[in-house]
C-alpha cells in the first residue's frame, strides 16, 4: 500500500514538473513587437474590432455594464 502511495506522489510529482517545462518554454522566448503590429497581428487573429467598426448594437452592450 506504502509503495502504491509513493508512486503516485512521484508521478503526481513527475507530471507537474513536465507541465512546468512545457510553461517554461513556451513562455521563453517572447516576440516582442511594437503596440502597431501588435494590434495588427490581434486583428489578424480574430481580435477586437476597430471602434469604426463596431456597430450601435456593440456599444449598447457595453454601456450597460459601465457605472459612470
Amino acid at each position: 500500500m506504502a509503495v502504491v502511495l509513493g508512486l503516485a506522489v512521484v508521478m503526481a510529482l513527475v507530471v507537474l514538473f513536465l507541465l512546468w517545462l512545457l510553461i517554461d518554454q513556451e513562455t521563453s522566448n517572447p516576440t516582442i513587437v511594437d503596440r502597431a503590429d501588435a494590434e495588427r497581428i490581434a486583428k489578424e487573429r480574430g481580435g477586437r474590432q476597430s471602434s469604426t467598426d463596431r456597430t450601435s448594437d456593440d456599444d449598447d452592450d457595453r454601456d450597460e455594464s459601465r457605472s459612470f
